[in-house]
């Protein structure tokens, strides 16, 4: 099969997957395969790598990828389903975690700041719902709300497991919010938070001063007029580490924490480690959100291929026991090497992660197919 008809294919799933329009799908296809390809945003660099480079303008080619950021109409929700669907966790009976955050980046003058809300599957952040902030700095409890709602709206409440967060994500009208809504949260507060515990107001650091990382402390406590489950603990650094839950009975708040950090490699995956968002000359709000869509569906893909690709091919423990890869990379390597070296059997793995997937073991069993594939495995030495 030579490429074009492979594309064709990948056009074909998208368009029915997402609803896509049949011009705009063939360009979404190329465009994701020069990015995974180029491992940057920076669409003349992209144009290089295009399945219609040699056969159409380099110039040609750049105002396509140009008109897709400019006019891309997916919409989020649909965005969002397509990715629970791909990792099997769209049937109703299924909770997941969600972490909430922000990044930023900086391009000329313009300061470009991204609320997230990401779905946390297997160490890593998949993004589900964003919107742009106004400047650099934190969000309101109304922006929160809003990413929220959105979930909410689509899923339902009795979707959220958990909803993970950092310092900056506390407030009474915040905690209001999920709790009318049913929502439970596990925030880590800071050490000057004021507890009332055993009829007294105390500073959460000081409540929680004897916890160490072989001491978790946990109690309940009242935090305005709001009774809480507390976990404290102390980092490697020795750094103090509070989080609350209105989840009254819960024993692994920590252990449960800790995921939230999937959204720090999420980050990374979008910039340096992955496809250098901060190379995009895009600065208007439309075009930073087709932008990020368009990278959240390709970083989607990565992530679960690396995550199967594991289960048949462990990632490298090194010595300071840290994967030498992510899931994601370890994806992405696969991706680019194939795209390489056999064409037609990348677009068949990246298809696989297309299919009408009931669960989470139909997703296995259909991608370790592809991956143990003799095409695939002699590409790389499996």
């Amino acid at each position: 099969m030579n490429n074009h008809a492979s594309v064709t294919q990948l056009n074909n799933i998208l368009t029915e997957n997402f609803k896509l329009h049949g011009n705009n799908s063939i360009t979404i296809a190329d465009f994701m395969v020069a990015m995974w390809l180029a491992r940057t945003v920076n669409l003349s660099q992209m144009a290089n790598y295009s399945t219609r480079a040699g056969k159409m303008v380099k110039d040609h080619i750049y105002r396509g990828y140009q008109y897709l950021v400019h006019k891309f109409s997916i919409s989020q929700e649909l965005l969002a389903t397509g990715i629970l669907k791909m990792f099997g966790l769209l049937l109703p009976s299924c909770q997941i975690l969600l972490a909430l955050d922000r990044t930023n980046w900086q391009y000329g003058g313009k300061d470009i700041n991204l609320l997230v809300l990401s779905v946390v599957v297997n160490g890593c952040g998949v993004p589900l719902f964003w919107i742009e902030l106004d400047g650099r700095g934190n969000s309101d409890t109304d922006e929160r709300k809003q990413v929220i709602d959105r979930f909410i709206n689509t899923f339902g409440a009795n979707k959220i497991r958990y909803i993970l967060a950092d310092r900056e994500f506390i407030g009474n009208d915040w905690f209001d919010y999920l709790a009318q809504n049913a929502v439970k949260f596990i925030i880590r507060i800071k050490g000057n938070m004021l507890v009332e515990y055993n009829n007294d107001m105390i500073s959460s650091s000081v409540l929680c001063k004897a916890a160490n990382v072989t001491n978790i402390l946990t109690f309940n406590g009242t935090i305005d007029n709001r009774q809480l489950r507390i976990q404290a603990t102390r980092s490697s650094e020795n750094e103090l580490v509070i989080v609350v839950s209105n989840d009254l009975v819960a024993v692994n708040l920590l252990e449960l924490y800790l995921k939230r950090w999937a959204i720090e490699c999420l980050f990374a995956n979008l910039k340096s480690k992955g496809f250098n968002f901060e190379d995009t000359h895009f600065t208007i709000h439309e075009r930073i959100d087709n932008l990020t869509k368009l990278i959240v569906l390709a970083s989607a893909i990565a992530l679960l291929i690396g995550i199967i690709r594991a289960i048949s091919y462990p990632i490298v423990i090194k010595r300071h026991g840290y994967k030498q890869h992510s899931y994601f990379r370890y994806g992405l390597d696969l991706i680019i090497n194939q795209l390489i070296q056999n064409f037609a059997a990348a677009i068949e793995l990246i298809l696989a992660c297309f299919i009408n997937h009931q669960n989470w073991g139909q997703v296995v069993d259909t991608l370790q197919q592809r991956i143990n594939n003799k095409m695939v495995g002699n590409a790389y030495g499996l």
